[in-house]
Parts: C-alpha cells; sequence; structure tokens
C-alpha cells in the first residue's frame, strides 16, 4: 500500500504537534496514485502503451476539453498551504463524492479544532475512528476535538485505546500528561513526559516542564538536571534561569554550583538581584565575607526588596554583628510584617542578644502566622524552659506531639524532663530558695545607663550580656537557685519581697553594684 505525508500545519496548539503528519493512502501500486490524478485520460488508457504515446493523448485531450478538478486532490493541497475555508469546501465535496474516508476526514478535524469548529471537529472525528479504529493518528486528533469540547474522560479514553496500539505516539503521550497535570496527578504526568523525552523528543520545554515538575515534588537534582539540558540547548540560559538553577543547587546541596551559576548570571546582567542571587550562594557555602559584600550591594541597590535585607541579617547574625543585623530584621519586618520565618529568625536572633522575652513573643507571632511550623514550637518550649514557665512548657509540647507523631518517643522524652523540672523547681520554692540573674557594675554612671535603658524597656538578659563584670555574664547573668538569707545583710534586704520577673534596686557591696532580677 502507497503513502504519503503531509504537515498538519497545526499552528500554536502544543509543541509536540508542530511535527505532527498524517498519512494518506492508496490501494494503488507506488506511484499510480499521483499519475492518475494528474492526468484523469490515463484511467482509460492501457499501461502497456507507450508512454511518449500515452502523454502526447493526455495533452491533446486537455488542449480540446476542460477537466473539472479533482477535490480529493485539491483538498490536501489547499489544507497544506494553510487555506483552510478553500480546503474544506473541497475535502467536503471529496466526502459527498466518494462518501468517508480517514484520510479526507483528519485534515477537517484538524481544521475544526484550530479554529474552535468544535461540534464540526468531534462529529468528523468520530467518524473517522469509527471507520478506523485502529488509526491511532485518528484517535488522538478525536480526542484533541474532545478535550477542547470539555470533554476530557472521552478524550481520554480515545488516547488510551490509541496508546494501547502504540506506545509512541508522542501527541498522545502529552495529551495524557497535561490531563494528568490539570488532575494533580503529577507522578503520573512525569512519567509521561518522560517517555516522550525517551522516545528522542529533546526539546527545551519539554524539559522545563520537567524541571517545574520536579521540583513541586522536592526533586530537587532532577529538577536541575532538567533544567540545565534545557539551558544548555538554547545556548546557556537566561538571567532568571542561571539563577533559579542556584535556588535548585542549593536545594539538592551543591553549595558550589550554586556559585558558580550566580557568577554566571552576574557577567550576563550585573544588578541587584543577580548580586542578591550571589550573596546567598555565598552564605549557603560558608563563605560569609564574600556573601555579605553581595548582599550588601543588593540591599544598597534595591532597599525595597525585602529578600535581599533579610538574608543580608543572617548573614550579620552569623559574622557576630548583632547590633546590625537587628536593623535589617527589624527593617524586613516593616516591610513583611506577616512572614513566621522572619519573624522566628529575628525571635531566634533576640535570644541570642539575651532578650528571651523579646524573643519568645517574636517566635509566638511566627506560630500564629503559620500553626504547622513545628520548628518555631520547638523553639518556644525551650524558651518556655529556660524562663522556668514549665505549665506554658507543657502545654506546647502537648500541641507538638499532636502535630508530630513521627517524633512520639522523644517528645515524650522531653516532657518527663519538664515534668522533673517542675517538680525540682517547686521544691526549691518550698525550701525558700529563689532564682535570680545578676548584674554586677564597677561605677554609678554605669548604673545609671543600665537603669535608664531598662525604663526604654530594653531586657534585663541583655544588659547583663554588655554590661555586668559578673562571672554569670555569659549566661545571661543567671545564677539559678539561691537562698537569700545565705547572702549578705544588704543584699537580703533589697531582695526582700521581690516578686517574679522583678527587678531589685541597686545594691552597694564591698565597691560593686549589684542588681537583680527574679525569674521563674
Amino acid at each position: 500500500m502507497a503513502s504519503r505525508r503531509f504537515s498538519l500545519q497545526d499552528i500554536g496548539l502544543w509543541p509536540s504537534d508542530l511535527n505532527s503528519n498524517l498519512e494518506l493512502n492508496s490501494n494503488l501500486p507506488s506511484g499510480e496514485v499521483f499519475r492518475l490524478m494528474r492526468f484523469p485520460c490515463l484511467r482509460s488508457v492501457s499501461r502497456t502503451f507507450p508512454v511518449l504515446l500515452v502523454l502526447l493523448s493526455c495533452t491533446v485531450a486537455s488542449a480540446q476539453e476542460a477537466v473539472p478538478a479533482d477535490p480529493c486532490l485539491e483538498g490536501p493541497i489547499l489544507y497544506r498551504e494553510a487555506k483552510f475555508e478553500e480546503a474544506r469546501a473541497a475535502l467536503r465535496g471529496c466526502l459527498d463524492t466518494n462518501g468517508p474516508n480517514v484520510e479526507v476526514l483528519l485534515p477537517l478535524v484538524v481544521m475544526g479544532v484550530q479554529e474552535n469548529r468544535l461540534e464540526e471537529a468531534v462529529e468528523y472525528g468520530a467518524t473517522a475512528v469509527e471507520m478506523a479504529p485502529q488509526n491511532t493518528e485518528a484517535r488522538y486528533w478525536y480526542g484533541r476535538a474532545l478535550l477542547r469540547s470539555n470533554r476530557p474522560t472521552e478524550a481520554k479514553e480515545q488516547w488510551h485505546a490509541g496508546l494501547s496500539q502504540t506506545v509512541d505516539h508522542l501527541g498522545i503521550l502529552e495529551g495524557l500528561a497535561r490531563l494528568a497535570l490539570a488532575e494533580n496527578e503529577t507522578a503520573q504526568a512525569y512519567q509521561l513526559f518522560s517517555q516522550m523525552q525517551r522516545l528522542g523528543l529533546n526539546e527545551p520545554w519539554l524539559s522545563r516542564l520537567l524541571a517545574e515538575i520536579s521540583a513541586g515534588k522536592g526533586m530537587w537534582e532532577q529538577s536541575l538536571n532538567h533544567l540545565a539540558a534545557a539551558m544548555n540547548r538554547e545556548g546557556g540560559g537566561t538571567t532568571e534561569d542561571l539563577l533559579t538553577a542556584a535556588e535548585l543547587s542549593i536545594m539538592a546541596g551543591d553549595k558550589p554550583r550554586a556559585v558558580d551559576f550566580c557568577r554566571r548570571a552576574v557577567i550576563l546582567a550585573p544588578g541587584a538581584d543577580t548580586y542578591g542571587g550571589l550573596g546567598q550562594a555565598y552564605f549557603a557555602d560558608q563563605q560569609v565575607d564574600s556573601a555579605l559584600v553581595y548582599l550588601r550591594l543588593a540591599v544598597e541597590q534595591s532597599p525595597r526588596t525585602p529578600l535581599f535585607r533579610f538574608n543580608l541579617a543572617n548573614a550579620l547574625e552569623v559574622s557576630g554583628q548583632v547590633e546590625e543585623a537587628d536593623y535589617h530584621f527589624r527593617t524586613f519586618l516593616e516591610q513583611v510584617p506577616n512572614d513566621p520565618v522572619g519573624r522566628f529568625n529575628y525571635g531566634i536572633h533576640l535570644e541570642k542578644m539575651g532578650r528571651s522575652v523579646e524573643g519568645l513573643a517574636e517566635v509566638e507571632k511566627a506560630i500564629d502566622l503559620d500553626p504547622q511550623m513545628l520548628t518555631a514550637r520547638v523553639v518556644r518550649i525551650q524558651l518556655l524552659e529556660g524562663l522556668g514557665m514549665w505549665d506554658e512548657a507543657l502545654v506546647e509540647l502537648t500541641n507538638l506531639q499532636i502535630l508530630d507523631t513521627a517524633n512520639a518517643e522523644q517528645l515524650g522524652l522531653w516532657e518527663a524532663r519538664l515534668l522533673n523540672s517542675r517538680a525540682a523547681s517547686q521544691t526549691k520554692l518550698n525550701e525558700g530558695k529563689i532564682r535570680l540573674q545578676h548584674m554586677v557594675l564597677g561605677t554609678l554612671e554605669l548604673v545609671r545607663q543600665v537603669q535608664a535603658e531598662l525604663a526604654t524597656g530594653e531586657e534585663f538578659t541583655s544588659l547583663v550580656v554588655r554590661f555586668s563584670a559578673g562571672p554569670a555574664a555569659v549566661r545571661g547573668g543567671d545564677i539559678g537557685w539561691v537562698d537569700p538569707t545565705e547572702m549578705v545583710p544588704e543584699m537580703q534586704k533589697g531582695l526582700n519581697g521581690l516578686g517574679i520577673n522583678e527587678i531589685s534596686p541597686p545594691i552597694e557591696s564591698k565597691g560593686l553594684y549589684h542588681i537583680f532580677k527574679r525569674i521563674p
């Protein structure tokens, strides 16, 4: 059986359609169909005649009378030239003359899909599939017509039937993959798109789709490899591609590669975005000094971009520049007040500065914004434990046990420790002991400065770290449980009646000034 193929001219539908083809089949031996179409007189001439005589007689006949146009020949030609209106008329004429034929029906289906003549496309498609149920191309385009008509279940049925006949039809694979994506069946979509790639379709758009699906499933390395493949086929990728590849590299644990991608991005388009990306990559790769250089540049060039400022604050925190980090954390939260990660990180920062109560408040805001943020709940319990707020810590631990059943054993051990600590605390109280923070100052000038900052709301622990000369300063002044009756008389007097979280007046003893805070 002879056949010839012609382009569908399927413009702008799916990427894989750009190379789609249909076959026109004929029962005549190879080549005969074309000679008969071009020279109708040959139909009545014996093939045993010399070719020259045949051609001469045809020429004479053509000169004597005009041969009517053959719609079965003209229709495909007009279709290939994208003259759809004329092609449709000719192909319909061919149907009227010769009856239904798959090779004539299929171009009518394709044109119906392209021009949104969906009822017509569905009708012709159904006839084509009925006539040739083993024709995969017919099932494919009938499925396309059904899908465009909002009949996805029927479209899927046609495509699965086509796939059972052949597993290498790119259009059917793509159609089923896109339906799987629409139905959130990402694993199936990934498998079908990957099959298209295994069949040799190594187009950038396909690699990008696979990269997007992989990233959505947390498959960072696979996503990076797919994106890198697309970039390589396109000559290196755009700035946005390079920055995305850097983020995927960080997620995949390949920090040096992230730095390399961002360096290329800076060369391609130096500016706030690429500086910020390179700073983030350096920070992830633990090159903090280099990270600070580029993150400062990013913030200078784009001060209203919260991400750059947040990353700079974290880099400053790690490098020990806590005062500047504090400024950038606060500025970030002014820009994005409802960011739970920002609140959480600022809470950690405050706790490191000895401002545990303020840090606790920020962590609690993070939990309010994102109740599923388990790390924030863990830190809240730790802060409550450090403040001796046993009951509150136990309540939060119960909440965490409900949310994090995978770590039930470890959380159970933590609960037992909290209960023991609470019991021990109560025993100390019963023994007349109190828990104190202690600040030791050498001059009245420092005393006045500390009192002034306390009056503005500065936290006692932070001031201890900054100003105290006592040995407990490294622990925020925590001297644990003490019995006031064992202290010198002037200190006993200053501590008398001191309530939880109250701060004593300055107490002078042996040339030094002592300030205490009672803590739970």
